[in-house]
């Protein structure tokens, strides 16, 4: 809080008289103090391609702001979890103990976040980015991305309106992202699948076998699949002829911008169910996306988006001043490239769900789904 005028030469003889001491006088609040930012992010591994899109977000966010969060210099620390939990507990220890970080962000895999948020308790504030495991919560765990509950229960209450209650078969990897994602998709149907089809984590070549595990009488296929396994999920279920057999309907992360990039037209006419898509119609996207071209060359992915939001949600933050973890909680309804959302009573997000089509190149959006 600044002085009132009237106390400025108040202000100013503490100054000299502390400088003369020795001394000098703490902004309040830390106001003014360099903050840490330490962004766990897989650099390597089946997710290094969002890795990408994460860091350059983040940094993309700070450029824009003049290197500034709630109006203190900002210093963002970006560690590589590698894609594996071992690995980001021991870079969330080191961001925490030997760096002094004032915040932890990032988080692409679920199993790292869960990892790391069991590291910071107590300790540190957790913003994550993108991860969506149901079981990331505590007082001072806030998510901008999603809860995989969330994102497969909207896909769920979509598929039961526009293709019926029967006939369905859920497809994802083995682990708690793809579990938990078609747990809630299935809630949200309102009926059980003709077939749940698991495959192994990160550790398959030929999607073939999976595939002719569909029934026949099958009818629509919602997958989710992400990074480097959503490429080998598209390009197998066009190059197998499932394009023509079944309807498919997909979770964001299968035709997000980072896996559009690899397989092209492969991707055309798939739906699928996110909380963002580039060519939403709001001042936000259009000055993002923009921002996002110039610096890439690309269309922003949903990764980008939460990852410019969680800096956004931080800045906020840092912006009330006082203890960061209660003013994260607090920041109340942002505006963002996706719409207006906030987080609910347990730090997780409300927001809306778009039904989105790739055609030409872009991910059109059909439909909205409410919160």
């Amino acid at each position: 809080m600044r002085a009132p005028v009237l106390g400025l030469p108040v202000v100013g003889l503490v100054v000299l008289m502390a400088a003369g001491c020795g001394g000098a006088v703490p902004p309040r609040d830390g106001e003014g103090l360099p903050v840490k930012i330490g962004a766990i992010i897989s650099q390597t591994g089946v997710y290094a391609v969002l890795g990408d899109d994460m860091e350059s977000a983040m940094r993309l966010y700070l450029d824009d702001h003049g290197g500034r969060l709630g109006g203190r210099p900002a210093e963002l620390l970006v560690a590589d979890d590698a894609g594996t939990a071992e690995q980001g507990r021991k870079e969330a220890r080191r961001l925490i103990d030997a760096e002094s970080v004032d915040v932890l962000t990032g988080l692409i895999a679920s199993p790292v976040a869960v990892a790391v948020v069991e590291e910071a308790a107590g300790r540190t504030p957790v913003v994550v980015a993108n991860a969506g495991s149901d079981d990331l919560d505590g007082p001072n765990v806030f998510r901008v991305s999603y809860t995989n509950h969330d994102h497969g229960h909207a896909a769920g209450r979509y598929a039961a309106e526009h293709y019926g209650r029967r006939g369905v078969v859920l497809m994802a990897p083995d682990y708690s992202a793809g579990v938990e994602t078609l747990d809630g998709f299935t809630e949200g149907y309102g009926a059980e699948p003709l077939k749940r089809i698991l495959t192994p984590h990160d550790r398959v070549a030929d999607l073939r076998p999976y595939f002719e595990q569909i029934p026949p009488e099958a009818k629509l296929l919602y997958a989710f699949y992400a990074g480097g396994e959503a490429i080998a999920f598209t390009r197998a279920f066009k190059e197998l002829g499932y394009d023509t057999r079944i309807d498919l309907l997909a979770c964001m992360n299968l035709t997000d911008e980072d896996v559009l990039r690899a397989v092209g037209p492969d991707a055309e006419g798939i739906t699928s169910i996110g909380m963002y898509s580039p060519a939403l119609e709001n001042t936000e996207n259009t000055a993002f996306a923009a921002k996002w071209r110039e610096r890439t060359g690309r269309n922003p992915s949903a990764v980008a988006v939460q990852s410019w939001d969680a800096m956004r949600l931080i800045d906020a933050a840092l912006s009330r001043g006082g203890d960061l973890g209660r003013a994260l909680g607090e920041a109340g309804e942002l505006d963002g490239p996706r719409g207006r959302f906030r987080l609910d009573g347990t730090h997780n997000p409300v927001q809306n769900w778009y039904v989105r089509r790739y055609q030409n190149g872009v991910n059109r959006v059909i439909a909205t789904i409410p919160p």
